[in-house]
């Protein structure tokens, strides 16, 4: 085989190799997204009935973690706009499901919130995947000081 040639056949294994990566960081992305999304709804759904079944606690705490998930994202403009409508979308959604607070609101809550933390916890993978092939054990933070 001429060498021409068989600079061109690496060439080309080269780009296939590339498109195939950048193909598996679109699916990431979009899994990414679609995770980010799901956990903003969640959070909407979450304040509402927050609200609602325990209005003398710290009502904010949904809407102050979806602020700091944008906040630590820093997602792209549309994908921000995406969390921020489905947010809003979750909230809305809750309100008309839960008016008040009973045992279906407080167990819908229950199922969503594991629902949610099992999205965090693939969405934090990578990053405790990454920190274990550098052999750092990162400390893991879940809530606030009281635990919640």
């Amino acid at each position: 085989m001429r060498p021409v040639m068989r600079i061109a056949l690496a060439s080309l294994a080269g780009l296939v190799c590339l498109a195939a990566a950048a193909q598996a960081q679109t699916i990431d992305y979009r899994e990414r997204a679609r995770d980010l999304v799901f956990l903003s709804q969640a959070f909407g759904e979450l304040h509402h009935i927050r609200r609602l079944c325990e209005p003398r606690a710290e009502a904010e705490i949904w809407r102050e973690r979806m602020r700091r998930m944008l906040e630590l994202e820093e997602p792209a403009p549309a994908l921000r706009e995406d969390m921020i409508r489905a947010f809003n979308s979750g909230f809305r959604q809750a309100e008309r499901a839960f008016p008040y607070c009973d045992r279906d609101a407080r167990d819908h809550a229950a199922g969503l919130a594991a629902q949610a933390d099992a999205t965090a916890a693939r969405l934090a993978a990578p990053l405790y995947e990454a920190l274990a092939r550098a052999e750092t054990a990162p400390t893991v933070w879940r809530g606030d000081e009281d635990g919640r």
